[in-house]
């Protein structure tokens, strides 16, 4: 011991005899030296007395090491960890009875250790200061622990990337900085997985697991940089990105990002294709707090969504007020199905040759409290993002079932239609699916051939196995099931076969062009030609002009529908409808 720790008396202490209070203790000395524990006894006057033999165990190196060289300890220890070791002994200098520190010490082979030393003031039977008796513990192990949990505490546990506590830790040190530097150049990106509550629902949470480790490689791969990338939630993850040129840079990164994230994954052999959503936040002086950069970033995810920007939007002052009517309608929402705001319309489908109706399709309408009709465009996708769309879905078929089975029992001109009823992609990822249509239809009696379900391409090629096996148990029950909008997404009839489809409806914007566009009629034609030819029916969809009919009615088309037939019109509206054009049933195809 010397310099800055040296231990030294107080003046009271100074009054007593300064001996060593092993003078005539030999067998005190004896059992410290033979001690399991690693002991140190400094004389009142700073000389090392006694340390341990334990010393060798827990450091490596023989008491005579310590012996010789006073400051020994002070040599072993690792040097950012010197100025802990003067600071217990400033503490002891300063009259305090005990003092300890945390430190780590280099082994003869260079490995290191934690360690703790403990150090108080001895005193006699009569008070007198004796000297100083200190413990040093091995504490690896630990720290270890204590290390453990601190990176439990900022990290996720699955992808193993700093967390939301972390994240915000990180977005307010960088606002810090740019309120220092005056350099504003940093965005944040708030990144949500498109449609993966599907993927735990249809393959399981291992899958789930499995993929958003993948995505999560994949996102730190594509960024530099430390703390660049974070999992704040299930599928939610964020990105900060610091000195920035531009916002273009930001925009270029985030092109790279979307290209690695679509790039198809492996699971128990089968690819299965991602996407996702990225709202943008960037740097704002007026903006203080790391809450508020990702409560607005996500603001601008759902605002993308919502308005089909390509899965990427900045925000805006625009969108923040834009945010806050959508929060108020889906608090509308709630309340909407509570007070019987939603009521349905039908529109008919006709035999293409004879105009009479084989059927209808349900349309959902809402009219709120105030009056107002709104566009199903825009509460249908913020019924299928707040979860809401099961139960307006389950209602709908309810309501569209009671409906028709109502009109069979009063009107024989019913007796061989069919309803058509749209199902969102929540639904068809609903593992109650099957047992909920087959209670409706048990509870309303209508024949399960009466009803037919629409699907949409992309739900089905999003997960087709699963869907697969959610079609086969619906057609096992005998309903009819209908793809909506073909032509607008894989457009492979030669794939779409495996599904038990019995009916498909070409897309309205095929039918719209096609007496301008020969191509978009000799796609007509060769649909058709290829659905029949796989025992399907088809359904033109967007049907305005009778010279629309004529040439759907020479390709062969099946049925038709649009406003050269009916508006939707309201349910009391449809024995009036049905009576004036319906034609004999004989003369009548089936449409599955």
């Amino acid at each position: 011991m010397a310099g800055a720790t040296v231990p030294t008396s107080t003046e009271a202490e100074s009054s007593c005899a300064t001996q060593s209070i092993f003078s005539a203790n030999d067998s005190a000395r004896d059992m410290i030296l033979n001690s399991p524990l690693w002991e140190f006894w400094y004389s009142a006057d700073g000389a090392l007395e006694v340390v341990s033999n334990a010393c060798e165990t827990c450091c490596g190196y023989e008491a005579k090491h310590f012996y010789r060289n006073s400051r020994f300890m002070e040599a072993i220890l690792i040097e950012e960890h010197l100025p802990l070791w003067h600071g217990l002994w400033r503490k002891i200098n300063d009259g305090e009875n005990y003092a300890s520190a945390e430190f780590q010490i280099r082994l003869p082979d260079s490995k290191k250790r934690w360690m703790k030393f403990e150090a108080s003031r001895a005193l006699d039977a009569n008070g007198c200061y004796r000297g100083i008796r200190a413990f040093c513990h091995d504490i690896t192990s630990h720290r270890s622990v204590v290390q453990q949990l601190m990176h439990f505490t900022w990290h996720d546990s699955l992808t193993k990337l700093p967390n939301r506590c972390k994240c915000i830790k990180k977005i307010q040190k960088t606002i810090t900085r740019a309120q220092t530097t005056g350099c504003w150049n940093f965005s944040i990106i708030y990144i949500d997985i498109d449609r993966f509550k599907n993927i735990n629902d249809s393959l399981g949470h291992e899958a789930g697991d499995t993929i958003l480790c993948k995505l999560a490689d994949r996102l730190r791969d594509s960024t530099y940089g430390f703390e660049t990338v974070f999992r704040i939630g299930g599928d939610e993850f964020v990105l900060i990105y610091e000195d920035t040129s531009d916002h273009q840079s930001v925009h270029r990164s985030i092109d790279r990002l979307i290209k690695r994230i679509k790039r198809p994954i492996l699971w128990n052999g089968k690819q299965i294709h991602m996407s996702a959503s990225f709202g943008i936040m960037h740097a704002d002086m007026e903006v203080e707090t790391a809450e508020r950069y990702l409560q607005n970033a996500h603001v601008a995810l759902n605002h993308g969504r919502s308005n089909c920007t390509s899965g990427v939007a900045v925000y805006d002052s625009k969108i923040f007020s834009k945010a806050l009517k959508l929060i108020s309608m889906e608090l509308d929402l709630h309340n909407a199905l509570l007070n019987d705001e939603f009521f349905l319309v039908y529109q008919p489908v006709v035999d293409t040759m004879t105009r009479a109706v084989t059927g209808f399709e349900a349309l959902v309408r809402w009219k709120n409290s105030q009056g107002q009709i709104i566009s199903p465009s825009k509460f249908i996708p913020l019924a299928e993002e707040t979860g809401l769309i099961l139960e307006l879905g389950e209602w709908v078929l309810l309501e569209a079932c009671s409906t028709l089975a109502a009109w069979r029992k009063s009107n024989s001109q019913f007796r061989n239609l069919k309803v058509n009823v749209n199902l969102s992609a929540r639904q068809l990822s609903d593992l109650n699916l099957t047992d909920t249509v087959a209670q409706i239809l048990e509870k309303t009696g209508l024949p399960p051939n009466c009803l037919r379900l629409e699907v949409t391409e992309t739900m089905l090629m999003e997960n087709p196995d699963y869907a697969d096996t959610t079609l086969h148990r619906l057609r096992a029950l005998g309903v009819g099931l209908c793809i909506d909008d073909f032509g607008t997404g894989y457009s492979s009839l030669m794939y779409l076969q495996q599904f038990p489809i019995s009916n498909l409806k070409i897309d309205r914007s095929f039918v719209t062009d096609m007496e301008k566009n020969p191509a978009n009629y000799e796609i007509v034609k060769a649909v058709v030609a290829l659905a029949h030819a796989l025992g399907l029916t088809v359904v033109a969809e967007g049907v305005e002009e009778e010279e629309q009919r004529i040439m759907l009615m020479e390709a062969g088309c099946d049925f038709s529908q649009g406003y050269l037939f009916s508006r939707p019109i309201p349910p009391e509206e449809l024995p009036a409808m049905v009576n004036t054009m319906q034609m004999p049933q004989k003369s009548l195809p089936q449409a599955g």
